[in-house]
């Protein structure tokens, strides 16, 4: 997983971004499994971002909605947005439930699709 803290300039607010790309099999967690695998996200977050921080986190989970990573994640962080491709493994998650848009804006070559979410902390 990769992150990083952006600050907006005009209002200070930051923003912590984290863009994940998860293990396979596909709803396997990996090695460790779907709860450590959403342990660690959560791990990540609590230890790098800031207490004040909107979070936002996305990627190819390689995880469905009804798998335990994402179902452990949802227990923390809003769903915003999931795709369609290969089950809906793709994921918009924050720490914002106020969601402003969605949209799938297709393949564009790429065997995902890729999203887009508009949203307000």
């Amino acid at each position: 997983s990769r992150q990083r803290r952006m600050q907006h300039k005009q209002t200070g607010r930051t923003l912590f971004f984290i863009n994940h790309h998860g293990p396979l099999p596909v709803n396997s967690g990996g090695r460790c499994g779907g709860e450590a695998t959403a342990y660690n996200l959560l791990k990540l977050i609590a230890t790098k971002a800031k207490q004040d921080d909107a979070i936002v986190l996305v990627g190819d989970f390689n995880s469905g909605p009804d798998s335990t990573t994402v179902q452990k994640l949802r227990q923390r962080l809003h769903s915003i947005y999931t795709g369609t491709s290969f089950g809906g493994v793709d994921n918009i998650l924050s720490s914002s439930p106020h969601v402003i848009n969605t949209r799938n804006l297709g393949s564009g070559g790429s065997d995902h699709d890729a999203l887009e979410a508009t949203i307000s902390t």
